[in-house]
């Protein structure tokens, strides 16, 4: 089977230009990213480069997307509640309120 160039529909910061470039080369797109900004800054190529690539690729089949990835599906368990009864351990629980200061004499005000 042949390999095709496309724009990438998932790993997207603009166009899907560098991802897909970066696939179809086996690579990470952070590197072709980077090499498009070096690019840019050395002759202003690479935003004109970029340009054109993104007019000109096309973007990726929704089938292939789905075929590469398998859907991941999170389960979360409820949680079980056990009565008092049914446990040997029993918790007990701090008080959290603060103590009140005793109020004396010379705290109210004289007048």
């Amino acid at each position: 089977m042949m390999k095709r160039l496309y724009r990438s529909r998932e790993d997207v910061m603009i166009g899907g230009v560098c991802s897909g470039i970066a696939r179809y080369l086996e690579m990470d797109p952070t590197v072709v990213r980077l090499v498009f900004v070096l690019l840019l800054f050395l002759s202003g190529a690479g935003f004109w480069i970029y340009v054109v690539l993104w007019v000109i690729m096309p973007v990726e089949p929704k089938s292939t997307v789905s075929s590469e990835q398998p859907a991941v599906v999170e389960v979360k368990e409820k949680p079980v509640l056990e009565s008092a009864a049914t446990s040997d351990k029993v918790v007990k629980m701090k008080n959290t309120t603060k103590p009140r200061a005793k109020k004396t004499t010379e705290d109210k005000p004289k007048k």
